[in-house]
Order: structure tokens, then sequence, then C-alpha cells
């Protein structure tokens, strides 16, 4: 089939949507799909750090795969000295309301020049959410099936907070266009889709499901993903985390576990902990404080295939979810636990105990430590420190993450259509 995909996030831009679009573009390829990319032009994108670009993406773009490239509003200067002074954002809400909707206008602009009947099927992924109103106008414009992918919920996100209630009344009514006009409706996690649909008709679920990121194994140079373990280093155990700390996820839950155990074991001559990403400076400075940086090293961030090298050289990999606001589980299913995966090292997981993170942790055989119990951390990596506590990742279940099998659902989707 002949699908326009619209994604915004694309090489080189360095976000985790981009690789989760970029595995996701790559298996339809291998399923033998056309796909042209409606995608922003990273000359027009507001770049406000310099470590958001990476070319090295640029080498591993399927061929044969049309990128559409969108000059977006949202560098005109005007409008960024609108939005940062808040003129006129209460009246204006339509021209920035969803986050990128300055993208939307160009985007829809440049769409009404392509020959649309050409198309066999249209697929908006988000983030951002602005990408469903492309969505929805092509869909309202060719009337060609309509798959709409969610990696966060839209107005269910604990973590996004509007600027009044109109803002929020106006994303809530778009969310209700978009879930309502879709032929298909996908999230990334089960736990995302209850929380979703729960507002909606009983009957609107029947249309949704669940893609879950994936991961692609020749990226760490594994081909086929089997992989002799290395030969393991003697003395200190390494540990790595990859990955920004912001917002509501830090660094304390772990720093303040390393802390307390480094009163009780000479963590110096037994662990090395890698920490690859930007974390406010407070971070770094309570890490000075509590004696850490003598075996904890933080690294300024590095390129997404280093990365990835780095998962592979770790005895074990940290990841560091978000606490919830509220009771319930969590939804978030974060791309980086499935690219740890794809590494077939052991993962701990410093998450929510109820999730998607625990969930899919459980299910390969990992290790799961409540994110609130400071006790529970320390006494893990107490264990594997002394040899107590082994963790041998299971092999089927991660393969339920591989991009082939993750995309071959979606290929399924598509020929139903």
């Amino acid at each position: 089939m002949n699908i326009l995909a619209v994604l915004y996030c694309y090489p080189p831009l360095l976000f985790p949507a981009t690789l989760c679009y970029l595995k996701l573009v790559t298996g339809l390829r291998k399923y033998g799909h056309s796909v042209t990319a409606v995608t922003v032009d990273p000359d027009s994108f507001d770049l406000y750090d310099e470590n958001l670009l990476d070319s090295t993406l640029e080498r591993f773009l399927p061929g044969g795969v049309v990128n559409y490239r969108v000059r977006s509003w949202e560098s005109n200067p005007l409008l960024k000295f609108m939005k940062g002074r808040g003129i006129g954002r209460e009246m204006l809400y339509r021209m920035f309301e969803p986050k990128k909707r300055e993208w939307v206008f160009p985007a829809v602009r440049s769409l009404k020049k392509l020959d649309l009947s050409s198309y066999d099927l249209i697929l908006s992924c988000s983030q951002p959410h602005a990408n469903h109103l492309i969505g929805y106008w092509l869909k309202e414009r060719t009337r060609k099936p309509w798959i709409a992918y969610f990696s966060d919920p839209w107005t269910d996100n604990m973590y996004t907070h509007y600027r009044d209630a109109k803002a929020l009344r106006y994303n809530r009514e778009w969310e209700d266009r978009v879930i309502g006009a879709a032929d298909v409706v996908l999230f990334t996690s089960e736990e995302m889709l209850r929380l979703v649909m729960e507002k909606y008709p009983r009957g609107m679920a029947r249309k949704c499901g669940v893609l879950p990121h994936s991961f692609i194994p020749e990226w760490y140079g594994l081909p086929g993903g089997l992989m002799e373990d290395p030969e393991r280093r003697r003395g200190r155990l390494r540990f790595v985390h990859t990955g920004h700390f912001y917002g509501p996820r830090t660094p304390l839950p772990l720093f303040d576990a390393l802390g307390r155990l480094r009163k009780e074991v000479d963590l110096e001559e037994r662990m090395e902990v890698h920490c690859y990403g930007l974390m406010e400076e407070k971070y770094r400075e309570l890490a000075r404080e509590k004696g850490l940086l003598r075996f904890v090293h933080l690294h300024q961030p590095i390129p997404y295939f280093s990365s990835l090298s780095a998962m592979r050289e770790a005895d074990y990999l940290l990841l560091v979810d978000a606490p919830l606001q509220k009771g319930g589980e969590s939804v978030f299913l974060p791309s980086k636990l499935i690219d740890y995966l794809g590494s077939y090292r052991p993962v701990i997981g410093i998450t929510p105990e109820e999730g998607a993170s625990a969930r899919v942790l459980r299910e390969t055989g990992n290790l799961v430590c409540a994110l609130e119990s400071e006790k529970e951390i320390r006494a893990c990596l107490r264990r594997i420190l002394e040899g107590t506590l082994a963790v041998t990742p299971e092999r089927e279940g991660i393969e339920r993450y591989h991009y082939l099998s993750v995309t071959g659902q979606l290929d399924t989707l598509i020929k139903e259509r």
C-alpha cells in the first residue's frame, strides 16, 4: 500500500518520537509498503538545544521513503515573541493549541499541492498531537482509511498543564473529533488505551488497539538479535542510565538509594554508574554532596547509536520513571525501555509498581523496584553487588518488541482496511 504518514519528528531531530517513527517506517518498508513521510523541516524547527540534532541518524533512513519536509511557522520571530510573552494566547489559542499547531497551517497548505488520491491510507502519529489535526483534515478531504497512533495520552496526560480551562476544552474537542473520525486508534500500552477510552462509549473501543514501541537488533550490531554474551569485566559492575532527567522524572530515587548504600558497602570498589544525558545542576550538586561522584559518572548526551553501544557494554541498565501524581497505574511505556530490551542486558526498573513499565519489565524477566521505596531500591542494588540476586532477561518476551513483530501487527491492520 501507499501510505501517507504524518510524523513531524524525523532525523536529524533527536527525540524519542523520531526514533519510534524511524523504526516504524523501516518496518513498513520491510513489509513492502510505500511511505511518504510528512515531517518538519529541521531548519524551521524551534531548536532550543544543539544536542537535539544528531546527523548520524540519517545514515539509517530506509531507502524508498519520500520525505516531504514542511517549513514550520514555529520559529517565526513574531510568533515566538507572542508565545514567550503570552500575548494574545487567550484570544489566539486556536493558533497555538495543541502544541506545535503552528506547523499544521503550512503542512495543510503544502499537502494541498500533492495528488492525495494516490495514497491508500493515512497514518498520523503523536507526539505532537497536532499531527492528528492534519490526519483529520486528510480524512475529511480524501475519505481514505486513517490510523491515529498515540504514544502519550492527550487530555488525560497528568503531566500536561494547559494554560486555562478554555485551552483544555479546545484540546478535548479535538481529541473527540480525532478518536471519533479515525478508522483505527492505536496506543503504545494497554494501560493507556484503558485510560483514554474510559471516557468514550464502550463500542468505540472496538476500533482501538495496542502497538508498542520496538527495537531494531541490527542497530546494536546484533544480527537477527542473536547475541553471545560479551566477556564480562572482573571486579566492578557497570550500571548505565541513558536519557535526560527533566520535569517530574529525576535521579533522586537512585541517588538517595546510592547515598544510603554507600554508608553500608564500599561502592567505589564494587560498582560504577554511568548516566548519559542532561539533568539540572542541582542534581549534579546533590550527587557531589552525597559523595557519589567517586563512582557515579555524569556524562553529557551522546549520539543515539553511541547510547545503544553503551547499553551493550553495561552489566545492568537503569530505568528511572516519573512518579505518579495521583493513584492508579502508570500508562506510559518509555521507548527507552524497549531500547534497553533490545540490548538483551538486564534492566532494573525504578518505576511505579503498577503500570506499563512494570508490566513489561516483569514479562521480560527484569527487575522492578518501587519508585517511592528507597529501601527496596537499596536492597536490590545490594543483593546484586553481593551476587545473591541474578537477572536473566527472557528472550521470548523480549522478541515481542522486535520491530518486525511490532510492524507485522500494523501490517495486518493496514491490509484489513
